[in-house]
């Protein structure tokens, strides 16, 4: 059996900020009568139980939000007790959590780095940046607590990288975001262009397009080939395993979405975090096997990836994006559903970085 990956969301939508961008919030018209949705103990033992039950050599349990610390440290104490009961020898466990930091104090990074927690931690950039976003529910800056945060992980020496969103408010401002990040000792990055829609159904007025994304990434791109070695960016990364023979690992950029299922609180599972919707349901871990609703998603879902236009069957950059993610192709704005709305941003790219990764690769196969 291959391996697969879950991603969990433990307390759905619930979340201490109300980011402008978020676009898992509107997951609360999916479940209007639970206003504090949790993950409960019958819910997560079938789970966890359920997914250490096929034994696979690798078993990893993403905890996503919303906010997923809300769901409280025992909680997720709770999460190690029933991997340890149910896991088997030999198996590798893994758990990455994503967060924004407004929670995690001592206690947090304690366990966090006892049982080697992966974190992500979200920040966009330097204060007056980041805040333009991202705020509490009452509009306050959050900013500090994000760095505090991100000194706790450092001292308890837990392992995390940095997520950062691509929005109105830092895409004209790479050399400053890069540089605080370089700054404050943030090596390991990832960057996600905002592309979601307002209340009218049109694309939202922080979203960028495709142009000042493809800028971006060129932007960016001159600025960390000065120091490659020191500092990892996750879609560079991907194009230099592409172009050195090997798998990417990153579902944006490959042939077939990533191979995970989405857990909601109640079991419910969805395809994707992208389409946590009553249309693209899947089943239920209380109802149905794990494995049956992976090969259900594969046959359904799954297909959408591989449905590309004329344009990128004949496109020199093909293999480099296979299309791009599905959620990008199937947004309101896009005229060709069959091609991310980025396309043309990511071709400037691709033609703009082409020569130096092919440079690079050759120089560090002769070294």
């Amino acid at each position: 059996m291959n391996p697969f990956q879950l991603l969990i969301k433990p307390v759905s939508y619930r979340c201490n900020l109300r980011c402008s961008y978020c676009f898992y919030l509107r997951v609360k018209k999916v479940y209007p009568n639970e206003k504090y949705p949790k993950m409960n103990e019958q819910v997560l033992e079938t789970m966890i139980s359920q997914y250490l039950g096929y034994q696979l050599h690798e078993s990893i349990f993403g905890w996503q939000g919303g906010e997923p610390t809300l769901a409280g440290l025992d909680f997720f104490k709770n999460v190690v007790r029933l991997q340890q009961k149910y896991g088997k020898s030999g198996q590798i466990v893994g758990n990455a959590l994503q967060t924004n930091g407004v929670l995690i104090d001592d206690e947090w990074c304690k366990f966090l780095r006892k049982y080697k927690f992966l974190v992500g931690l979200s920040l966009d950039g330097p204060k007056s940046i980041h805040d333009k976003y991202r705020k509490t529910v009452g509009g306050k800056s959050v900013w500090k607590k994000v760095m505090n945060a991100a000194n706790l992980l450092r001292r308890y020496q837990v392992e995390y990288n940095i997520l950062c969103v691509i929005s109105k408010a830092n895409v004209n401002h790479v050399k400053e975001v890069f540089e605080f990040f370089i700054k404050n000792g943030f090596y390991y990055l990832q960057f996600i262009p905002a592309l979601e829609v307002d209340e009218t159904g049109k694309k939202a007025a922080f979203s960028i397009n495709s142009n000042q994304y493809g800028k971006f990434l060129c932007d960016l791109f001159d600025l960390w080939k000065k120091i490659p070695s020191k500092i990892s960016i996750r879609l560079f990364n991907t194009l230099l395993a592409k172009k050195m023979g090997h798998p990417g690992d990153f579902c944006v950029l490959d042939k077939n979405c990533a191979n995970y299922l989405l857990i909601e609180w109640n079991g419910d599972v969805y395809p994707c975090d992208f389409f946590a919707k009553n249309t693209y349901k899947l089943g239920n871990v209380m109802e149905d096997d794990l494995k049956f609703l992976l090969d259900k998603r594969n046959h359904t879902f799954g297909e959408l990836k591989k449905q590309l236009s004329k344009d990128c069957m004949e496109c020199n950059w093909l293999t480099y994006c296979y299309g791009g993610c599905v959620k990008d192709r199937r947004f309101i704005d896009n005229p060709h559903p069959e091609k991310t709305y980025y396309c043309e941003g990511l071709k400037i790219f691709f033609e703009y970085s082409n020569e130096w990764f092919s440079n690079y690769i050759q120089k560090f196969s002769q070294t």
